[in-house]
């Protein structure tokens, strides 16, 4: 049986279909070469935010917004700012001289020391080390800061800035509960009562006329 007839690439036929093939590739070099090359897009760093910084309070601030500010001016410094105590991390982000919270004039509890003495470990008031189990309720919550915080001054803060400091801690532990405003609740008591004992008086003077 013959052998399938290769064409010859010296001859006519041979030499075209080679050309025919390397046209493809010689197309795929020319656009290759009259395309553009694409720039890598510039390299943008990423900033590392500043965990000193004050909070911004939007315009229409929720009692959580506000707490977040009562947070960072009177609790962030000994419980971190996000919570979780007075580690050594927590302790790196001040300046030097500021990190050891016990040296001498600061508070240590000495005798010359500038501030109130500190405990050897401050704990996280955020997350599960918390312990924020122990508090029932979001009003149990805001009757041990008033009566224990700040360490050096139980109750010096004001009650609004208690109530939404306490929102703003309910709400971090993800908590569901909503503050319980003191005042307000007062008067809902009162409001209750009072509405109670006239549905009571109404009815003993239905009584007494119907028997007169």
């Amino acid at each position: 049986m013959d052998q399938p007839h290769c064409p010859d690439p010296s001859t006519g036929w041979g030499r075209s279909r080679a050309a025919w093939l390397a046209l493809p590739i010689l197309i795929a070099l020319l656009f290759g070469f009259a395309l553009p090359a694409r720039s890598a897009p510039p390299f943008a760093p990423t900033s590392t935010p500043d965990r000193l910084a004050t909070p911004v309070v939007p315009d229409n601030p929720t009692p959580i917004d506000l707490g977040r500010k009562v947070y960072y001016n009177d609790c962030m410094p000994c419980h971190g700012d996000r919570g979780q105590g007075l580690t050594e991390e927590w302790r790196n982000v001040w300046v030097e001289d500021h990190r050891n919270c016990w040296a001498r004039g600061c508070h240590g509890g000495r005798a010359d020391d500038g501030g109130f003495p500190l405990p050897p470990t401050i704990p996280a008031v955020i997350g599960p080390e918390a312990n924020h189990a122990r508090f029932e309720s979001s009003t149990d919550l805001l009757t041990y800061l008033q009566r224990t915080h700040p360490p050096q001054r139980p109750g010096a803060l004001s009650v609004a800035d208690y109530e939404e400091v306490t929102a703003f801690l309910w709400h971090e532990n993800q908590r569901a509960e909503t503050v319980i405003n003191p005042t307000l609740y007062v008067m809902i008591g009162g409001g209750v009562t009072i509405v109670a004992a006239s549905i009571v008086l109404i009815y003993h003077k239905r009584r007494t006329s119907r028997s007169g």
